[in-house]
């Protein structure tokens, strides 16, 4: 699943490869995100990983880490506009 490995790319340099990947997969599967998310799914995935990663890099890297793992085009989808 593209979203899954971008997302644990994404983490893996504040978590560790091991850490971001099941953090990914979890997540996805919790939320039963899949390649085809819809915008209101990415932002649900976005806010959850959010809420998570602030105890472990503070609230700021933590929005930003969650922005980018959801970021338009990152997994291989064409960005917006």
């Amino acid at each position: 699943m593209l979203i899954s490995r971008h997302v644990t790319s994404v983490l893996t340099p504040h978590l560790g490869a091991f850490t971001a990947d099941t953090v990914a997969r979890h997540v996805c599967a919790k939320l039963q995100i899949t390649d085809s998310a819809t915008s209101e799914q990415l932002e649900d995935l976005r806010e959850y990983l959010r809420r998570g990663l602030v105890a472990y890099v503070g609230p700021e890297v933590a929005d930003d880490l969650a922005a980018r793992c959801v970021a338009a085009g990152a997994f291989g989808e064409p960005a917006a506009g």
